[in-house]
């Protein structure tokens, strides 16, 4: 049985008739539910725990003494194996050629839930769901990670973690509706429900955020963007904001103000907006600049490297964080500056290799280093 995505908006919303909260908890049920093992099961599940995820951790039935301890054994055992399988997968990965770095193909990204649990999403597939027993998060058939609770529990203060690692990406719709993408080596904190006048996230890292406007007793309800260096303080607009060391913010609709110092999630504090800025600008936190080409700010969203404005030296920053592997670029090329734009799910030597078309450089692999001259 398929559900229609727009019952799942108005579920979130709370907005569902009785019949259609019933036929969207009853089909999620249907996906949270796996028979309870016997013993010939629990030999396979033990032969397969690296292919298996217990995102539902929720039973109706309580084991005797027996079961709880094969659990503790599998959950121990399943710890270990999620815990090699991410280290393997997006760190430490020792290359004995320039033709084995791959375009990550994975999200590489997990999910942390209040309390600490950690889950990967590469696991969460598409139409599936996570039942934590307060709420439901949801992958919908375009890889956004949606959440579903009951209207009388969006007065909970309860806050989730998404935390991509290198060659990461996620994209995630909060509760007021607006939606998130998270570059590679990000992090984003948020409520599962807002509160009546006030929306707050932080961010490390890079993302990308479509901001929806929303109104209580006919003023704007404002929406902050909480950084280590930098405040944004938005009101309905588009905007990428990168975090980390170059500090910009590019606007592409609407307006965004900024503080000039980082602040924490629910910081009680007055705080100064003084600098605004409008469509196809960008603030590094000194200055103000117009932007020739306001979208290759968000070409890592849309899913490639544009090179236009970027010198050898940029590009390998982004090509480390993006395929996992450390690039160095002799002074002679560093300065170097490029044009045009490469996809970025072509292999890392694809992409040198049609920079080196050109500008004449030579790369080499040692040592799981990549040099470039």
């Amino acid at each position: 049985m398929n559900i229609d995505e727009s019952l799942f908006r108005k579920y979130q919303a709370g907005q569902c008739t009785r019949e259609e909260k019933a036929l969207i908890e009853s089909w999620l049920d249907q996906l949270n539910r796996f028979p309870e093992p016997e013993d010939v099961q629990l030999l396979t599940m033990l032969n397969t725990l690296d292919q298996k995820m217990p995102f539902i951790q929720h039973r109706r039935r309580v084991f005797g003494w027996k079961w709880t301890a094969v659990a503790a054994s599998i959950m121990a055992l399943l710890t270990t194996t999620m815990y090699i399988y991410w280290n393997r997968s997006v760190s430490g990965i020792h290359y004995t050629t320039i033709e084995e770095v791959k375009a990550p193909v994975k999200s590489n990204a997990i999910i942390v839930l209040e309390n600490n649990r950690e889950f990967d999403l590469d696991r969460l597939k598409r139409n599936d769901t996570l039942n934590t027993g307060t709420y439901r998060i949801v992958r919908t058939k375009d890889d956004q990670i949606i959440y579903l609770t009951d209207a009388e529990d969006k007065s909970l203060a309860i806050y989730n973690t998404i935390r991509t690692k290198t060659g990461g990406t996620a994209q995630v719709q909060l509760a007021d509706g607006t939606r998130v993408w998270l570059n590679t080596n990000s992090e984003l904190r948020y409520p599962i429900c807002f509160g009546a006048n006030l929306r707050e996230v932080s961010l490390q890292g890079e993302g990308y955020f479509e901001v929806a406007k929303q109104q209580q007793a006919g003023k704007r309800v404002p929406f902050f963007v909480r950084g280590n260096a930098q405040t944004i303080q938005v009101l309905g607009t588009k905007f990428n904001a990168d975090f980390t060391s170059g500090n910009e913010t590019a606007l592409l609709e609407g307006a965004v103000a900024f503080s000039d110092r980082g602040s924490v999630l629910g910081q009680k504090s007055t705080e100064n907006f003084p600098v605004q800025i409008r469509p196809n600008q960008v603030y590094d936190g000194k200055k103000i600049v117009e932007a020739k080409d306001i979208t290759r700010y968000i070409d890592w969203k849309e899913g490639y490297f544009d090179l236009n404005e970027l010198n050898v030296r940029q590009l390998a920053e982004k090509l480390s964080a993006w395929y996992g592997v450390e690039i160095r670029v002799d002074e002679q090329s560093a300065s170097v500056q490029l044009f045009g734009r490469i996809r970025r799910d072509k292999s890392l030597k694809e992409v040198l290799d049609l920079i080196a078309q050109v500008h004449p450089m030579k790369y080499t692999m040692e040592n799981n280093y990549i040099y470039i001259k």
